[in-house]
């Protein structure tokens, strides 16, 4: 096929799937917000440049999230990965739906990149090239955009791997290293379990000569990647280490999307068991599958209903064996809790932090399309006998779907539409007009019918509706003060349902800063979410802990539901003339950020923090809880007076003068970790974990000049590396070209 017509006719091929799936935010002017976007991902990109030009440099402390928490360090931010530049270089409503909008068709280039790698038709390669990038898998991902970015460059990881096994060249090893870095700097680590496998299916599948003594340089490369993205993951590795993950995660908490065995046959058929819309949850009939969670975490497999059947009119080519093989184990792995399969490896120390086993459908839907796109060349290249058994096949698909609709209730619009997309492959395979003019024809059907599938599975929504802030909070935003709230309508159930507010930590994109909310990702300090737990079980004992608690953590103001509001049928229901469900309290009579406590309790243990404030009461909020062994003195400090001279994310400048006759102990409303340094009058001090996950320092009497001073030694390490690293890189290029 001549290339300059194979480029225009792909050219037009996305001009029209981009009009298609993102119509509305390029044209009407709305954002994408739907599931992880809203509740997370665009309130932490929305503070990210903010961050920067406060801290001078790199956002190494967010101090908006749970009383502050480490930010370039936790992978989930994907702070050094390319697609964040977009976020310094163009409007943030731009480069936010630019980061959803660019990666599939990038997807598209990659796998082509692959295909053709592998000896495939140009044909071939852009009918495969679509089936990745804008297939059910790959667009289900545009609201968990860690996967996104990692899987939209992962065909180039694997198209590299084999041009190394075949004649390998400096120039590959650098493409290697730089593809399989970008995959890192996502920091998505089930992306990261998959890509082995995935490239030794790739290696195996080339000629058996060349694949032993080149294989170490494949390794080589690999490791050269992972060094290339140190920056993201030697801090985020020691990230890790302290947050909940670090030993491991529950059998309740991993398996709550483990993938049922049914969603294979959404291969064949998108939307099979109905797809979750936020506006119209009913749509979703196989909620009997997902019994916890009560929705698929993968919104589709769907890589169109072609690429499907050519994929298993392909096995009898004992190349593709590896491929197929991995795609089974895959679809093992997926499945989670329903075998015992799963049980076994998430006690590996690797995969004992991931959750949700229904990723590991990347290893089912990657290989498919890869076998696809060989089924597609030998159609192509085939008579019309070799093609007469594709062809009843898709009648049988045609047979099923005419049979099935009567039979499926609500499920009559799939069956309708498997008729129908089947009939028109069988016509178009039955009257395959020519190599040239059917290649393109099956191009063009195959990207209508997942532009069609995956329209609903990319929704935009008004910018009004996520830009602005609630009106209950525009008072926050415009006073000029700092705040701290603590969202107590998140820990309510009606919550999900209520309109106006998100689970935090969205507030923060207004500047709002926040406390004892719900650890979304996971990636909380350890000690932080225990405080939240601790917190909660100290409530449960006595309900009026809550407001000296609140006192003592500094907040400010309090979310909560309106008296009055109800639920009934999942939905809320509203007293007449009410506008919004959600209610701000203030709290003026609040600890600031930094104060002289007036009593230190010695406690041992998480449940002595517990007892130590019941005997406190109402005086907890005045009262300060550290472990005994890191403290010489209880009782009553002596009293002083405490002024924040100068706060950024990176620093605090105190002024403390401790009127004695003995030490002061101050409290700082500040999430405890070992990256923030004190020095007492230039000299360096302790800082001390206090109730469970705040800091606090002693200090003797006298006035003295206080430093906090946060520095992650394991970002600017990460930095060296990588940066090592892409200078082995650029030598590599560099050979190539002398």
């Amino acid at each position: 096929m001549n290339e300059r017509r194979l480029r225009t006719f792909a050219a037009l091929l996305f001009l029209l799937l981009a009009l298609g799936l993102f119509w509305g935010a390029l044209f009407r002017g709305e954002t994408f917000a739907h599931r992880d976007l809203g509740a997370f991902y665009r309130p932490a990109k929305a503070i990210l440049v903010p961050l920067a030009k406060a801290s001078g440099g790199v956002p190494e402390w967010n101090p908006f999230f749970a009383s502050g928490q480490p930010f370039a360090a936790n992978p989930e931010h994907e702070l050094f990965h390319p697609m964040t530049a977009l976020l310094f270089v163009l409007p943030f409503e731009w480069a936010f739906r630019l980061q959803v909008m660019l990666p599939p068709f990038f997807a598209v280039g990659a796998m082509f990149a692959l295909l053709r790698g592998l000896r495939r038709s140009r044909a071939g390669a852009l009918f495969g090239g679509i089936a990745w990038g804008f297939g059910g898998y790959l667009l289900s991902n545009t609201n968990l955009l860690p996967i996104l970015f990692a899987v939209a460059v992962l065909p180039l990881v694997i198209l590299f791997a084999v041009r190394l096994v075949r004649a390998p060249r400096p120039l590959d090893l650098a493409g290697l290293a730089v593809s399989f870095g970008a995959v890192c700097l996502a920091g998505e680590p089930s992306t990261l379990l998959a890509t082995p496998p995935l490239v030794a299916a790739a290696v195996l599948a080339v000629r058996p000569g060349a694949r032993a003594r080149r294989v170490p340089l494949v390794a080589a490369g690999v490791v050269l990647g992972a060094t290339l993205a140190a920056c993201t993951l030697l801090p985020g590795l020691h990230h890790a280490h302290k947050t909940r993950r670090a030993a491991g995660l529950a059998a309740s908490v991993v398996d709550q999307w483990s993938m049922p065995p049914v969603r294979v046959a959404e291969l064949f058929a998108p939307n099979l068991l109905g797809h979750v819309d936020e506006r119209n949850p009913g749509r979703y009939w196989g909620r009997a599958l997902y019994p916890v969670r009560e929705f698929p975490y993968l919104y589709s497999l769907y890589p169109g209903l072609l690429c499907s059947v050519l994929a298993v009119f392909a096995w009898r080519q004992r190349r593709l064996w590896p491929w197929l093989a991995l795609a089974g184990a895959g679809f093992l792995v997926a499945l989670g809790s329903h075998l015992p399969i799963w049980g076994l490896l998430r006690h590996l120390p690797l995969v004992s932090g991931i959750r949700f086993p229904e990723k590991f459908a990347l290893v089912v839907v990657f290989p498919v399309t890869v076998v696809a796109a060989h089924g597609f060349d030998r159609v192509l290249q085939g008579t019309r006998r070799a093609r007469r058994p594709l062809f009843w096949a898709l009648v049988g698909f045609v047979a099923v779907g005419l049979v099935a609709a009567p039979l499926v209730g609500r499920g009559l619009p799939v069956a309708l539409r498997l008729a129908a997309v089947a009939a028109a492959a069988a016509a178009l395979v039955r009257w395959w007009p020519g190599r040239r003019q059917g290649a393109l024809i099956a191009c063009a059907a195959a990207a209508l019918d997942l532009g069609l599938a995956g329209k609903e599975l990319v929704p935009s929504v008004p910018l009004a509706r996520v830009a602005a802030p609630p009106a209950f909070l525009e008072p926050l935003t415009r006073d000029g003060r700092d705040h701290l709230l603590f969202h107590l309508a998140a820990w309510d159930p009606k919550l999900k349902e209520a309109p106006g507010l998100a689970p935090p930590p969205i507030p923060a994109q207004w500047g709002l800063a926040m406390t004892l909310e719900t650890d979304f990702d996971l990636t909380q300090l350890g000690w932080t979410l225990r405080g939240t737990e601790l917190f909660w079980n100290a409530i449960e004992r006595d309900a009026s802990l809550m407001g000296p608690l609140l006192r003592r953590r500094g907040v400010t103001d309090i979310l909560r539901f309106r008296r009055g509001v109800t639920r009934t049928g999942g939905r809320l229901i509203l007293p007449p003339g009410m506008v919004s469900p959600l209610e701000l309290l203030s709290s003026p009579e609040t600890q600031p950020f930094a104060f002289a406590a007036e009593h230190v309790e010695l406690v041992a243990g998480e449940s002595g923090w517990i007892d130590a404030v019941a005997r406190r009461g109402g005086a907890a909020g005045d009262t300060a809880c550290v472990e005994a062994r890191d403290l010489a003195f209880a009782g009553e400090p002596s009293p002083a007076d405490v002024r924040v001279v100068e706060r950024t994310p990176l620093s605090a400048a105190l002024e403390v003068i401790a009127r004695g006759p003995g030490p002061s102990f101050v409290a700082v409303n500040q999430s405890w970790d070992e990256g923030w340094r004190l020095r007492v009058d230039g000299a360096p001090a302790r800082l001390l974990r206090t109730d469970v996950s705040l800091s606090g320092f002693v200090v003797p009497p006298g006035r003295h000049d206080v430093d906090l001073q946060y520095r992650d030694g394991w970002v600017k390490a990460g930095l060296v590396v990588s940066f090592v690293a892409a200078l082995l890189c650029l030598a590599l290029v560099l050979i190539r070209r002398r």
